[in-house]
């Protein structure tokens, strides 16, 4: 086999589904699923929203946390 450049990912098994059932349809692998999806990838909006994350967290956050200003 093979050496190749792939790296692990995590799949939610909710998509785990929908690619084994792609898979199975097309008489091939999962990983030959996930390699056709990720070439199709928009990777520049992908970046975008991935920079964009973290802060949204953030906000999401301290809006969770904040105790009380409104009750005194």
């Amino acid at each position: 086999m093979a050496p190749t450049q792939r790296k692990p990912v995590y799949i939610k098994p909710e998509h785990h589904e929908i690619l084994r059932r792609i898979a199975f349809e097309q008489h091939c692998t999962i990983s030959d699923v996930l390699d056709a999806v990720l070439e199709q990838v928009d990777w520049q909006k992908v970046e975008k929203q991935a920079s964009i994350k973290p802060t949204q967290r953030a906000m999401e956050r301290t809006g969770r946390y904040k105790i009380g200003s409104d009750t005194q």
